[in-house]
């Protein structure tokens, strides 16, 4: 009677056993997996990536979105420190100096336009109706006692050719009036030949109204302006800033 009882427990346990374990389904869980299988992923990565760079040239460039590109300084530039030579120095100096006259034009085309924005801003400012205060202004763009000589010149013009040599000889011989030179049909080469300083007409002509050539605009610094047409000698234009 005893060994039945036993027996019999001995089953109830096993059936309860059975019934938790349909009720709690749950899969084995290997913590301590082996090393060895978890390292390869790791180690196929790293082949990969030193696949990818095979020389010291290459530097890898990663981008703020995650993107890696490779990066390689130009042929000149490894030749001549991987074996420095006559040869490959030559080279490399004309690619560093193709490089610098292109970083040379840049900054002047930077400078004219800098310059050229300069003069249409102050140009706005004297051609207002309320440019006196301007004038009165020593904080503003304008200079405060500086006489202002617009001279407008057209390529193929006698007259402009005459008249560009007064310009001249006011520009060497009175610092104090500031001259800005307006050309049109002239090559930027051309401008850069002549004594006084020129640019681009860009427009400034139709901002003054011209509609012949040479011309002259005058602004001295008693704010009295003054639009002259055709040749004008040098003591006719002065007397105008006094």
């Amino acid at each position: 009677m005893r060994l039945f009882i036993l027996v019999f427990i001995i089953f109830l346990s096993h059936l309860a056993l059975a019934k938790a374990e349909n009720i709690f389904l749950y899969r084995r869980i290997d913590f301590f997996q082996d090393i060895g299988i978890q390292q390869e992923p790791a180690i196929a990565q790293t082949n990969n990536s030193s696949e990818a760079i095979q020389e010291e040239w290459a530097e890898p460039i990663i981008s703020p979105s995650g993107r890696v590109t490779i990066y390689v300084p130009p042929k000149e530039v490894r030749d001549f420190l991987d074996k420095p030579d006559p040869e490959s120095a030559k080279a490399y100096l004309q690619w560093n100096l193709k490089r610098i006259k292109k970083f040379i034009l840049a900054q002047e085309l930077l400078r004219r336009e800098a310059k050229e924005l300069e003069v249409m801003k102050e140009t706005k400012g004297l051609l207002e109706p309320d440019s006196s205060d301007t004038f009165k202004d020593s904080g503003g763009d304008v200079k405060t006692g500086t006489g202002y000589l617009f001279y407008f010149m057209l390529k193929g013009c006698p007259t402009c050719e005459k008249e560009s040599r007064v310009i001249e000889d006011i520009y060497l011989n009175h610092p104090e009036i500031r001259i800005e030179a307006f050309a049109k049909g002239f090559s930027d080469r051309e401008l850069e030949n002549l004594r006084f300083s020129a640019m681009q007409d860009n427009g400034m002509s139709s901002l003054f109204k011209v509609k012949s050539y040479p011309a002259i605009a005058v602004f001295n610094k008693r704010n009295k302006r003054y639009f002259l047409s055709g040749l004008m000698d040098k003591d006719r234009i002065l007397n105008l800033f006094k």
